[in-house]
């Protein structure tokens, strides 16, 4: 008689559950599953570099009294955009944060990091039977041990998809006192908004901001023409030097969509706007032209003969 079809777990499974379900020592060992961490299996035939499976596999290594913080708890939280992943196409997978607070114990693992930052009770709270630190809570240990950059991004995500509300962040953060990455934290509650619509698009705010010392842009503001037209929403703009700021992620290279980038920064110039556009290569491996092109464009929108400006905020 054939065989039944292989049913193939969801979930990672501690070695203790895989043998209960009646898989074999030998099995486990074999070409069939994969080891996540020291104890954790999964289906050899699932993407270990899935945000949702590295997630499961550290909260089936929890202690307890510990919870997955940062990046995965806001995903947890509904902020689908966090896959963990960063840099120039994504390439870079980052780490699954526990929060343990000072008396926790689990061993340094690959792909984990370690948060000993004291843990109060209601600092947590469970989702799909995970043990998660609140959005909150989360948002502060980013802004405190993460990239400005990073932090930023990740923050933006969870206030646009309704997860953080960028007040109580500012709030919670402007209470912390003497502690590491505190100067930072505040550096990142000064540029979180939630209103950038992707990751990259915060990185580039970033850049403008820190990186070429320009002046804090206008996040995703309509702009009219002198009728009321709308012209386009620009990313980023600093209206004193008529500069906007255009993030080109992969959809930007599609024939339909650049037609359209041609035309709106056709429109932008027309109306004397200057228009520097950056490219996640840009954001990352070419920054420094990056900071450059940024720092020109502002000189020249300085200078520019402003009887000539035709363009205008949407208020309404």
């Amino acid at each position: 008689m054939p065989h039944p079809p292989r049913v193939v777990p969801a979930l990672p499974l501690r070695t203790a559950a895989a043998l209960d379900q009646g898989v074999s020592v030998r099995e486990i060992a074999g070409p069939l599953w994969q080891r996540l961490h020291h104890g954790v299996h999964v289906d050899a035939s699932l993407d270990a570099e899935d945000p949702d499976l590295r997630i499961a596999a550290v909260a089936a290594i929890l202690p307890a009294g510990g919870a997955i913080t940062g990046w995965a708890a806001l995903r947890l939280s509904g902020a689908d955009d966090l896959d963990g992943r960063t840099g120039a196409g994504g390439r870079t997978l980052l780490p699954v944060t526990v929060s343990v607070g000072r008396p926790g114990v689990i061993r340094p693992r690959s792909g984990v990091r370690l948060d000993r930052t004291p843990l109060s009770d209601s600092d947590v709270v469970e989702i799909d039977g995970i043990p998660v630190t609140t959005p909150v809570r989360s948002c502060v240990h980013l802004a405190m041990n993460s990239t400005v950059e990073m932090s930023t991004a990740f923050i933006d995500v969870g206030a646009r998809v309704g997860v953080v509300d960028v007040a109580q962040v500012r709030a919670r953060i402007s209470r912390v006192r003497g502690r590491q990455g505190v100067v930072q934290a505040r550096t990142v509650a000064s540029l979180i908004d939630g209103r950038s619509k992707s990751v990259p698009e915060s990185v580039f705010k970033v850049v403008w901001v820190l990186d070429a010392g320009l002046p804090h842009p206008l996040v995703n503001r309509l702009l009219v023409d002198r009728f009321g037209v709308v012209l386009g929403e620009p990313d980023l703009l600093d209206p004193e030097a008529a500069m906007v700021g255009e993030y080109d992620g992969s959809t930007h290279r599609e024939l339909d969509e650049h037609t359209s980038d041609n035309a709106r920064e056709e429109r932008f110039e027309n109306h004397n706007l200057v228009v520097v556009r950056a490219t996640s290569l840009d954001l990352w491996p070419r920054r420094d032209l990056l900071v450059h092109r940024l720092r020109e464009g502002h000189r020249r929108g300085l200078a520019r003969d402003r009887s000539r400006d035709r363009w205008g905020l949407r208020t309404a």
